[in-house]
């Protein structure tokens, strides 16, 4: 079933071992247009932090429970650089996302 890409916003976000918030906003490659991040809001879990999720870290997506599952545990996430929407999103802070989370880039 295809759905607009817009309807996973405020989908529950999961990671491994429980719930951290849910999608904020979508960071698309404009060169590729394909969807490549998801913005959390950490909401009551860690009030004011967004973190950037790569989608290729989904494990899955529920759409009847509007729920997307993480392959990644929560202390990760916490400790994870905060996204600043008016910072540059440059292939840079990408390389410093991925090693964060020690996968792979999606670009070699």
């Amino acid at each position: 079933m295809l759905r607009p890409v817009k309807d996973i916003l405020n989908y529950k976000i999961l990671a491994t071992d429980g719930e951290i918030g849910g999608v904020s906003d979508l960071i698309v490659d404009d060169q590729e247009l394909k969807l490549r991040y998801l913005v959390i809001d950490t909401g009551s879990w860690l009030p004011g932090k967004k973190v950037v999720l790569s989608t290729a870290w989904i494990s899955s997506v529920v759409p009847q429970k509007e729920t997307v599952v993480m392959n990644i545990e929560k202390k990760r996430i916490q400790e994870a650089p905060e996204y600043r929407p008016d910072a540059q999103f440059d292939r840079e802070y990408e390389t410093r996302l991925h090693d964060y989370y020690r996968f792979p880039y999606y670009w070699l």
